[in-house]
């Protein structure tokens, strides 16, 4: 995956060597600190959104963008562990929703090779990710209509 949306991001800070096969997330925060960018500063906050962006463009590289196209939803369906798959979108659409995956883990692991860490208990997909930070902004997940059917609430 070299020329993938994510390796792109990092390739637009030539002084900071990042690794491909790490977590994005933890890559980011690497460099943040590499760089000795102060956190919610004006460069980070560019950086952080521009980083948004490209995880949501390899997503739609890797899987889609169209909420309607069943053999998207169908690799979707499969990634999460979703046994059978479903035949038909409404079956994929309603499966998929019962399942809770971090995004940014579902991402990374294309990039990892680790395999995607599926919650059926909503409370603990918020517990993982609050303790791991790995929370992804709703407005940027909306922005893609199949993301955002991995779009779950985590502060109640």
């Amino acid at each position: 995956m070299a020329s993938s949306p994510i390796n792109l991001f990092f390739e637009r800070y030539p002084r900071f060597n990042h690794s491909p096969t790490n977590e994005a997330w933890s890559e980011y925060h690497r460099m943040v600190h590499s760089l000795g960018w102060k956190e919610k500063s004006k460069r980070e906050k560019v950086a952080r959104k521009r980083f948004r962006v490209a995880v949501v463009e390899q997503f739609g590289q890797m899987y889609g963008t169209d909420e309607n196209n069943l053999n998207s939803l169908q690799r979707l369906s499969e990634k999460l562990h979703i046994s059978p798959v479903p035949d038909s979108i409404k079956s994929c659409k309603k499966a998929i929703e019962k399942v809770h995956v971090n995004i940014m883990d579902f991402v990374d692991s294309e990039r990892t090779g680790d395999p995607v860490v599926t919650f059926k208990n909503p409370k603990r997909f918020r517990e993982y990710t609050v303790a791991t930070g790995k929370i992804f902004p709703k407005k940027e997940a909306k922005e893609s209509s199949l993301l955002r059917y991995l779009l779950r609430q985590v502060f109640v």
